[in-house]
């Protein structure tokens, strides 16, 4: 029986050990994102493919404005790190800035741009 008795004072002495510890969470790195199209020109009624990578603490969301006045968003649901490809077609020829931004409840929010040149139509 002083056997066992050894063996609960141990496991006992440990779990109180751990329960006194602080915890802090950091969460992840500075908000960042990345906006990279498959195509910089495309025709009216192409689809340019942009792939997003955005990452943060808790990330909130991102958001996709394609120059045109649209725009697309991802929900993240608080992760750390979000990856989506957009496909997205323009209905008139011109010069286009697609700006994707990173939203973070801590660190803020982040931009990224691509343009793209639409011909025909």
């Amino acid at each position: 029986m002083k056997k066992t008795a050894v063996v609960w004072t141990a496991i006992i002495a440990v779990v109180t050990a751990g329960a006194c510890s602080e915890v802090s969470f950091e969460g992840g790195g500075p908000v960042a994102i990345t906006l990279i199209s498959d195509r910089t020109t495309a025709t009216v009624g192409q689809n340019i493919a942009f792939d997003v990578e955005a990452r943060g603490s808790i990330l909130d969301g991102v958001i996709i404005t394609y120059g045109d006045g649209l725009a697309d968003t991802m929900y993240t649901a608080g992760a750390m790190s979000a990856h989506r490809r957009f496909l997205y077609a323009y209905d008139s020829a011109g010069t286009f800035a697609a700006v994707g931004t990173a939203y973070d409840a801590i660190r803020g929010q982040a931009s990224d741009t691509v343009v793209v040149q639409i011909t025909g139509g």
